[in-house]
């Protein structure tokens, strides 16, 4: 892969970067929490490793695929020498797009709450031997892969990491309605949680009685909608205060809070401890 010093780095036109990490290159981008910046496959194929992924840590070895989706904060905490990754990253802005975005969100939410994947053999060599072929594509196209080109690879993408879910019957192959509308509940929330915490906002959204939404959600996943929404919210706030130098002032704009103490007493509620109390803990 590229050497890169920061992630930053990426120069922004680029739709689509994969590459083979022998160097240890990642776990030096990602050696404290950092935001993703874009749409991530990443296949362990050798060798074990401690990461985590918005706070919650996981353990990988030969065989597991982490899927990332933007925004989430990534970090690799430990890596045997032997570690080493083979990836495949799309922009942000692609990835959002109206024709690739409908064709990701069906595995949005389990990637969401399951982001790594043990696979078996023949499941992983797909995955490697795909990256494979985009590294090689990319070389003899000396990095000139069109935008539409990066598209349908996030398409084929997608659709192989369906297979693979669905064959694992990690999901259902069919929803019934009140399934759909988990699924388009989390949907919204990932795309509106920075800016809107008030459930009538969704229940417009989804063309719902905010009653009837409600009782739909608490019944299919046993959580309030004010629990989700908020597990997003606090989630990221967590986030932002463990791993960047943003002021808790610039977090509580960030999500769309008035006020630095209704941040405070928001955080509060959901985690026990302020703001500050919990920047200053111990991971």
């Amino acid at each position: 892969m590229t050497h890169l010093e920061k992630l930053n780095n990426i120069p922004q036109n680029i739709d689509l970067m994969a590459g083979i990490d022998m160097s240890g290159n990642l776990k030096h981008l990602f050696k404290s929490p950092s935001k993703v910046p874009g749409y991530m496959f990443l296949l362990c194929f050798q060798g074990t490793c401690s990461i985590t992924v918005h706070l919650t840590q996981y353990a990988m070895k030969k065989g597991t695929l982490l899927i990332l989706l933007p925004d989430l904060y990534f970090q690799i905490l430990e890596q045997s020498e032997d570690c080493r990754f083979i990836f495949a990253g799309f922009a942000t802005e692609l990835v959002r797009s109206s024709s690739l975005f409908s064709k990701s969100i069906e595995y949005t939410p389990f990637i969401f709450e399951k982001p790594v994947m043990q696979l078996d053999r023949k499941g992983s060599g797909l995955i490697y031997d795909y990256i494979r072929v985009i590294i090689k594509a990319r070389s003899v196209a000396c990095c000139t892969i069109t935008q539409e080109q990066s598209a349908l690879t996030f398409t084929q993408m997608i659709l192989g990491l369906g297979n693979l879910i669905k064959n694992g019957k990690s999901v259902n192959q069919q929803y019934n309605r009140n399934q759909e509308i988990v699924k388009e509940l989390v949907r919204t929330v990932v795309m509106n949680y920075h800016t809107e915490r008030n459930v009538s906002f969704y229940a417009e959204k989804m063309h719902l009685s905010p009653q009837h939404l409600s009782t739909t959600i608490k019944k299919i996943t046993g959580k309030t909608l004010t629990d989700i929404i908020s597990s997003f919210i606090i989630n990221d706030a967590k986030a932002k205060l463990k791993s960047t130098e943003m002021t808790i002032q610039e977090i509580a704009y960030s999500l769309n809070f008035p006020d630095i103490s209704f941040f405070g007493k928001y955080f509060k509620r959901y985690t026990g401890m302020s703001p500050k109390q919990y920047r200053n803990t111990e991971l």
